[in-house]
């Protein structure tokens, strides 16, 4: 589907092992869970859902909570497949610089959103929300309009990511080529470590840009009838 360097079967690969990594790091600090923390990671894990919760209540508002278990899997998983094409081992193909990958994650992100505004604007409120709350004389123009805008909404996350997750392993790849065929000299760090640092924050902020997205989109949806009540009074 791109033109990417490595094999899909290794970004398929690389997506597993990133998988099996945050299962391991959910058992182990869900296991042997004490009321007052003592275990370092049990620690690590309480404060990490507490920040997601903070961050879901703020972006979605009211009962923002609920979702916090989707959005958090949506984050780690993202950042950590971002991550893990920096390390040599993992032949620079980060999960999230195969178009695939984007794409089954923007999917993911779009049905919840969907079946979140069904469940909680039931199926008449969920297809009025298509109206924009106009007058009905305008439906035949505002429904195809906001269709679009919805089908609009996985494309451009999953496009997004993609781009700069390829763009940046594309310049550390000709970076490494570089440094073999022009540096006569060995350097004690390597000649793209400067792109290396900056890819982690890239990684975290593509990651944090997804996840907060997927957020206002169940926002939109979700709180569309309580907004547009809250506007007309």
């Amino acid at each position: 589907m791109e033109g990417h360097h490595a094999s899909p079967w290794l970004f398929v690969a690389n997506a597993g092992f990133v998988a099996f990594l945050l299962l391991l790091a959910a058992i182990t600090g869900t296991r042997r869970m004490e009321k007052i923390p003592r275990r370092f990671w049990q620690n690590v894990a309480e404060q990490a859902v507490e920040s997601f919760r903070h961050f879901a209540v703020n972006v979605i508002g009211h009962g923002g909570e609920k979702h916090v278990p989707f959005l958090g899997t949506l984050f780690i998983f993202i950042l950590a497949s971002n991550l893990i094409g920096l390390v040599p081992v993992f032949s620079a193909a980060a999960p999230t610089a195969n178009l695939n990958t984007t794409i089954a994650l923007a999917l993911i992100t779009f049905f919840y959103v969907q079946w979140q505004g069904i469940r909680a604007n039931g199926v008449l409120g969920y297809l009025k929300h298509f109206t924009m709350g106009t007058h009905p004389l305008l439906w035949p123009l505002m429904v195809p309009l906001e269709i679009i805008s919805e089908l609009a909404k996985p494309l451009s996350l999953a496009i997004r990511l993609y781009g700069n997750m390829y763009g940046k392993e594309q310049v550390i790849i000709v970076l490494v080529g570089l440094a073999a065929s022009l540096l006569p000299i060995w350097l004690p760090i390597p000649f793209q470590f400067p792109i290396l640092v900056f890819g982690v924050f890239v990684g975290f902020v593509q990651a944090l840009v997804f996840t907060l997205l997927a957020g206002i989109y169940i926002s939109l949806m979700t709180q569309h009838e309580e907004a547009h009540a809250h506007e007309v009074r």
